[in-house]
């Protein structure tokens, strides 16, 4: 059985519905590099970082992308933003 997190049109909608969410908040991405490679932060309307990802890059292709979610993983970047709650902020 194939996994179901991979493939192009799956991707395509899962960052489509990402990309719908963080709209929905406010969020900007940064283009930045993260822990060497290629990648993003993702901050909150007010400038505090809700995550990072990070882009395993192979000819030109994504491979993988790395996401850090976790608050005490992010501090050093910035002040960090309750991601959880200003995600719940999108559904009410």
């Amino acid at each position: 059985m194939a996994d179901r997190f991979t493939g192009v049109e799956h991707v395509a909608r899962v960052l489509g519905t990402l990309a719908t969410l963080f709209a929905g908040i406010g969020a900007q991405v940064e283009q930045h590099e993260v822990n060497g490679q290629p990648g993003a932060i993702f901050r909150d309307r007010d400038g505090r970082v809700l995550n990072t990802w990070s882009l395993d890059v192979l000819d030109g292709r994504i491979q993988l992308i790395r996401a850090v979610n976790n608050p005490g993983k992010l501090g050093h970047v910035g002040p960090v933003a309750d991601a959880w709650a200003a995600l719940r902020g999108t559904t009410q």
